[in-house]
């Protein structure tokens, strides 16, 4: 009921998560497959693929599960589903280069089908993480890629049976994912330093828009909801109404009570009126004790219902321990009104009130 984009940023972000969710729960499904796939056409020889393809099918599909009820676990998951998926792919390598023959025989099967899963996990944990924890993750998993691929090779090179060609081509492997991890930290980190930019450029928006005692939009913003519907008054027609409020005795309570009491009163006052607006209606901050109320799709006879609503919620218990009336004054846009004819007919409707005795409803 304030600053119809106050629930932008909340909203954008669910949004996010639920995409990235989708996204996870396609690539866990795909993980499965393959994993299923690949056991059932393996070969005899390969105890690996044999025995531990299913058990990671099998931990695949539990987190998939997992994401698929509850939601809300999403980034709860993330660490674990980069660990499991990490661990699969550095294991696989440790087993081709340790158990799996000839390492000049399996150096088409790591080129073409393990050290890009290597590189893609890389990427994945500057995906799934922040840009201080992707690198740290990323950095590990390409350090235990190298030391298994250090490992596999000594044994080769102490007998002399390890060809020349295969170190620099498992040299190159390395250096590639290196040169990946830095692109992908440096991307990430500009992506990271555009998205605090747009964070804090928002949070300065938010902040002329908005006032600070109450929450509510600021005299700024309400004159810039204001002029979007006069445009909409004057294209379609429909019918919009003003409200002005103004605190009764407000300066009484300052002298009675002290500044902080008033604060108190002035954020109790705009708690209540939200409560006791619809949806689309907008309220503000004006000035000092005075509020506005712009009622979209609404007839002065509505407004004067919902006005009362509000005067009536002011009057039914004090405010931080003081008694808290309102005076209201209505009007309602007319063909060629001005902000200003708008705003001068509601105050003058408001002071009338106020002159009439207080605590009540002005309409035109």
């Amino acid at each position: 009921m304030d600053d119809p984009s106050s629930g932008g940023a909340h909203a954008e972000a669910a949004q996010l998560q639920g995409r990235k969710r989708l996204v996870y729960l396609v690539a866990l499904a795909g993980g499965v497959a393959i994993f299923l796939l690949s056991w059932s056409i393996r070969g005899p020889d390969d105890p690996f693929l044999t025995y531990l393809y299913p058990l990671f099918a099998g931990l695949l599909a539990g987190l998939w599960l997992a994401l698929w009820r509850r939601p809300g676990w999403l980034m709860r998951l993330e660490p674990w589903m980069l660990g499991l998926v990490a661990a699969i792919v550095l294991a696989r390598l440790g087993w081709h280069f340790h158990a799996g023959g000839s390492l000049d025989d399996r150096l088409l099967v790591l080129a073409g089908g393990h050290y890009w899963a290597v590189g893609i996990v890389i990427l994945a944990a500057f995906v799934m993480l922040d840009h201080r924890a992707g690198l740290r993750a990323g950095l590990a998993i390409l350090i235990v890629a190298s030391l298994i691929a250090l490992a596999g090779v000594v044994g080769e090179a102490l007998d002399g049976t390890l060809a020349t060609e295969t170190a620099v081509y498992l040299l190159r492997v390395h250096l590639f994912l290196g040169v990946l991890l830095v692109l992908a930290s440096i991307a990430t980190s500009m992506r990271d330093t555009v998205k605090d930019a747009l964070v804090r450029s928002e949070a300065m928006a938010r902040a002329a828009r908005t006032d600070p005692l109450t929450g509510l939009a600021n005299r700024r913003a309400a004159e810039a909801f204001l002029d979007r519907q006069a445009a909409a008054v004057a294209r379609y027609g429909h019918p919009v109404a003003v409200i002005g409020m103004d605190i009764d005795h407000f300066k009484a309570v300052n002298d009675a009570h002290g500044h902080a009491c008033g604060d108190a009163v002035i954020e109790g006052v705009a708690r209540r009126l939200e409560a006791n607006l619809r949806e689309p209606d907008f309220v503000a901050r004006w000035g000092g004790e005075e509020f506005l109320i712009v009622a979209p799709e609404t007839s002065a006879h509505e407004a004067q219902q919902l006005a009362e609503r509000c005067r009536a919620a002011l009057a039914s218990e004090p405010i931080a321990g003081v008694p808290v009336t309102g005076s209201f004054g209505i009007t309602v846009f007319r063909a060629g009104d001005t902000l200003d004819d708008v705003l001068g007919r509601a105050d003058n409707l408001m002071y009338a009130a106020k002159a009439a005795g207080r605590d009540r409803v002005l309409v035109e």
